[in-house]
């Protein structure tokens, strides 16, 4: 079997052999089929002074893609929920199932995970992953890999929008007002769920392929991150108060305080986007305007209901509309192009796939 191993050079993968684990009890034997490339591995494939820095974010010797699917190759002993040649997605952060938050059903909170398959554990970029059954979600046998794939990026979306929602309960969310700071996937995805759920929706954009999906999935209101952004976006988020900002952005960007400044008096914001560095929140504006914030990486239950639940649901349903985010394939062998056009949006990337 193959996959693609990072080195020492962030432009560079080296593809060698290896021998997957045979699954034990409660594990499966996955076949990948797609791995997307995420943008918080680009945020350390963009800055090579954190590539191999303690606190980097992915470093060499590391099989990387936590956006998976695939079929099932192999079960293991007491594996019943699942059969051999299944199509599935990967919530791709295993879980103890034992601490206090797993047995209150807050997994996405485990202090015992052993982390990410793609960061702390092989990933996606490879031919066969041993994985806990637990953790695939079935999608439709005709469902496209790569689409299937996207039920990570989705579920932290959902996850994160559902979070927000129980900021305020009793307000429904249709015919909410919701700001998306960014359009990259996870911004496109919160764009698409947010309009599922029934609210207007604007977004900010950096590249011509995001406006154009950003439209297509249900936003109302576009602003260019240009120089002028910002202004704009005040002067409209004045005219036009805003329930719910969800940022998305993450790096070295300032969003969360842009986030914290275009919210209504009393709203609240969302904090989806992975930070490259120490961010600043503006601790006044948010007393005085008393806004509710949350912060998610992760997916799990809300209510009875996994996130992959539902956005297996969607993908399967809407896959029309959500496919045409797949703008570039590429086969393992080429991970390293793969990278490079998904780090260059001038590409006309928006979600690469590599597909071993």
């Amino acid at each position: 079997m193959r996959r693609a191993v990072s080195t020492d050079d962030p432009m560079r993968f080296e593809i060698e052999e290896y021998e997957p684990e045979a699954p034990g009890p409660g594990e499966v034997l996955l076949r990948v089929r797609a791995s997307g490339i995420c943008g918080s591995d680009l945020h350390s494939y963009r800055d090579q002074s954190r590539w191999l820095s303690p606190e980097g974010g992915w470093q060499a010797g590391r099989t990387p893609g936590h956006e998976v699917s695939g079929e099932v190759a192999e079960v293991g002993e007491k594996v019943t929920a699942l059969h051999e040649g299944q199509r599935v997605a990967l919530q791709p952060r295993p879980f103890c199932g034992t601490c206090s938050a797993c047995r209150s059903g807050r997994t996405e909170l485990c202090r015992y995970s052993p982390g990410l398959f793609g960061e702390q554990m092989p990933g996606g970029c490879s031919e066969y992953l041993t994985v806990p059954a637990e953790n695939l979600f079935l999608v439709e046998e005709d469902l496209d890999f790569a689409v299937a794939a996207l039920a990570e990026p989705l579920a932290v979306a959902v996850h994160g929008h559902r979070v927000a929602a129980q900021l305020d309960p009793t307000r429904p969310t249709q015919g909410e007002r919701v700001v998306v700071l960014g359009a990259g996937p996870i911004g496109l995805m919160s764009v698409f769920y947010a309009n599922q759920a029934g609210a207007e929706v604007a977004v900010t954009y950096r590249y011509p392929q995001q406006a154009e999906a950003a439209r297509r999935l249900g936003a109302t209101y576009l602003f260019e991150a240009d120089g002028d952004m910002e202004t704009e976006l005040h002067a409209w988020a004045k005219e036009h108060p805003v329930d719910l900002v969800m940022e998305t952005v993450g790096g070295a960007a300032n969003t969360p305080e842009v986030a914290s400044r275009i919210a209504r008096w009393g709203g609240r914001v969302l904090l989806l986007g992975v930070p490259a560095r120490h961010v600043t929140l503006p601790a006044q504006v948010i007393l005085t305007k008393q806004l509710r914030i949350a912060a998610t990486v992760f997916y799990g239950y809300i209510g009875m209901q996994h996130d992959y639940e539902l956005t297996t649901h969607l993908l399967n349903q809407h896959r029309d509309l959500l496919s045409p985010l797949i703008t570039h394939r590429f086969p393992l062998n080429e991970v390293a192009d793969g990278y490079a056009v998904a780090a260059d949006k001038t590409s006309g990337a928006i979600k690469v796939s590599i597909q071993p």
